[in-house]
């Protein structure tokens, strides 16, 4: 029989925030109950940790959750007490509440019609791991943030007992092929040791977290699409600017060519052989065909608001990237000292701080731009958010231009397009920006090629990121599929 775990928040209220802090994260993520759990287990008790073992190997699980919620007009406040430190002479700053000017901290919340929700998953566990899972329930005081005080549960269910019908909707596992997919963090196996070694090591739980779709059920489904060719990069990994903090678009080459600067030096500093890594300094042999890092500057563009204005940056690691070159460049992003953090830009009289965005995450609007399924959901069709630099120079009468951005794209990895559209002026998608063409080229003397804003069909979707162009290593030529409100700008 199915395996449920209820839990009973004391107030009406769900208290958890996407990892951008802009709005309460819906529905709750099973991984937050998975850490619940973990955060009450003894470590050295080894018929808990089978237990959790268990659980983490099973299917994520359903999420039940009331049909009538919303997010709170008001995200909720209150004054935190200042961590006591260790001074020789202790002043008022280390006094509990104190605050000394300071401001009360904010969080999100989801108001519900019910205090109720629930984790199901489709099979039961072993008398003795069932006996753990409720032992370890019983123990966990809150779900979400610490004020979301609750009161877990465990039971053996039968899928009729769980009627769907009234005021409750179901969030179940979805094939990610599926239409109308909602990204829910969920736990894998190696989970619970995942978090353990973060733990000892300092680091965050969220960044050992893995995204699951999942689907409103009853929800009418899209339909499937074709299957998607793979494209010549195999992750995407994105950073946001702070919030109200853009960039002019003129400066993603020396945004981009920073960023190379930067991740080559936190791998030199981690101890590194930067010159061996290939795919990070870009400089190959003749004849080689592996794959080079593109460091991208990405801007806002495809809204009838779009300004073009970078909001964010992003390292996309190609498909054949050694498996140890991947890990170090995992690890030096998102790991080792915080990960990358900040950057130096151009214009700017600090370095900018940057925000991981981690895929799957729902964070506020100001984030969507910076998500990296915005550049890597498959397409058929790919328009340019930045102008390609061209590969070759066109003919005197623009003759073949077309024939020449078709050959960029097998260059670039991608298949042969079936068609190709270049404007000599203008941008297919509305705030697509035309770039002069000092901003074309990183350094002086490099041929003075000149840029074009294409769009670009394949005859079956094409997974992402797509960039084109001479300068596809530092972002020019970056790509969004184009959607059927994405009209020519």
């Amino acid at each position: 029989m199915p395996f449920r775990i209820d839990v009973h928040l004391l107030e009406a209220s769900y208290q958890a925030s996407t990892l951008g802090r802009g709005r309460a994260e819906w529905p709750p993520h099973p991984y937050r109950l998975f850490c619940a759990l973990v955060s009450v287990a003894d470590p050295d008790d080894p018929v808990q940790d089978a237990a959790l073992i268990w659980l983490e190997g099973q299917p994520p699980p359903t999420v039940r959750v009331p049909a009538r919620s919303m997010e709170a007009a008001e995200p909720r406040q209150a004054w935190v007490p200042v961590n006591a430190t260790e001074r020789a002479k202790p002043g008022h700053a280390v006094l509990p509440g104190r605050t000394n000017g300071g401001k009360p901290k904010v969080w999100p919340q989801r108001t519900l019609a019910e205090p109720e929700i629930s984790f199901v998953w489709p099979h039961s566990p072993a008398p003795d791991d069932a006996v753990a899972l409720r032992l370890l329930a019983s123990r966990v005081a809150y779900l979400g943030r610490a004020s979301g005080q609750a009161l877990l549960t465990t039971s053996l269910t039968n899928d009729e007992t769980a009627s769907k019908e009234g005021p409750w909707q179901e969030w179940i596992p979805a094939d990610p092929n599926a239409g109308n997919v909602q990204y829910l963090r969920a736990p894998y196996p190696g989970f619970l040791q995942a978090l353990r070694t973060a733990h000892t090591q300092g680091q965050h739980a969220f960044q050992q977290a893995r995204p699951h779709p999942y689907q409103l059920a009853g929800a009418t489904p899209e339909p499937l699409q074709e299957k998607a060719m793979d494209g010549p990069y195999a992750d995407l990994l994105t950073f946001a600017f702070p919030h109200g903090s853009s960039l002019a678009a003129s400066l993603a080459l020396a945004v981009t060519s920073s960023l190379r600067s930067k991740v080559s030096g936190m791998l030199d500093r981690a101890g590194h052989d930067v010159e061996a890594m290939i795919a990070v300094h870009g400089h190959k042999p003749p004849g080689d065909q592996r794959g080079v890092c593109a460091f991208l500057a990405m801007p806002f563009v495809g809204h009838r608001h779009a300004d073009g204005r970078l909001r964010g940056v992003g390292v996309a690691l190609p498909r054949d990237l050694d498996p140890a070159h991947r890990k170090a460049l995992l690890a030096v992003l998102l790991r080792l000292d915080g990960g990358l953090r900040k950057l130096t830009v151009p214009t700017q009289p600090r370095p900018l701080p940057l925000v991981y965005v981690p895929v799957g995450d729902l964070g506020p609007s100001m984030l969507q731009a910076v998500r990296s399924e915005r550049w890597t959901a498959a397409s058929t069709e790919w328009s340019t958010a930045l102008p390609m630099v061209l590969d070759f120079f066109p003919k005197r009468n623009g003759a073949g231009i077309e024939a020449s951005v078709a050959a960029s794209c097998v260059l670039a990895g991608l298949p042969e397009p079936a068609s190709v559209e270049v404007l000599r002026s203008g941008s297919f998608l509305p705030g697509a920006p035309d770039l002069p063409g000092h901003a074309l080229r990183r350094k002086l003397g490099e041929r003075p090629l000149p840029g074009r804003h294409v769009r670009i069909r394949f005859s079956q979707p094409v997974s992402g990121p797509v960039i084109v162009g001479s300068k596809k290593n530092f972002g020019l030529g970056l790509c969004v599929p184009t959607r059927p409100r994405e009209v020519a700008a």
